[in-house]
């Protein structure tokens, strides 16, 4: 139940770091850079949510304007834009987490989802 609140969450957060209008495709030698930059760096921890969901929205459309950034690697290993992804996605998941721990929300989550509150 909180696993769907989490990925729900993280696509809100997503959404909302998504440009309104996008005017042309990022180019390739862009992607390429921001890519090897972003996962040079275990810095996740450092990032805000927002930063890390403007860095996923980016990968996604280098990913979907260049296929080859998609591609898995030799051997069935992760493209390093999608293990980027799922990298930020889990830590904005363990924050929303904490955030509903700490807040003492836990119990009232499951409470309303019982209810049928989705």
């Amino acid at each position: 139940m909180i696993r769907r609140l989490l990925v729900v969450s993280v696509f809100v957060f997503t959404t909302l770091a998504a440009p309104q209008e996008v005017k042309h495709a990022p180019t390739l030698q862009s992607c390429t850079a921001d890519l090897n930059l972003w996962r040079s760096r275990e810095e996740s921890k450092s990032l805000t949510v927002l930063e890390m969901s403007v860095r996923i929205r980016s990968m996604m459309d280098c990913t979907a304007a260049y296929q080859g950034l998609a591609n898995s690697a030799p051997g069935g290993e992760l493209p390093p834009a999608w293990y980027l992804k799922i990298t930020y996605e889990e830590e904005i998941e363990d924050r929303l987490f904490n955030f509903v721990k700490r807040h003492g929300l836990s119990k009232q989550f499951a409470q309303e989802d019982e209810s049928g509150k989705r």
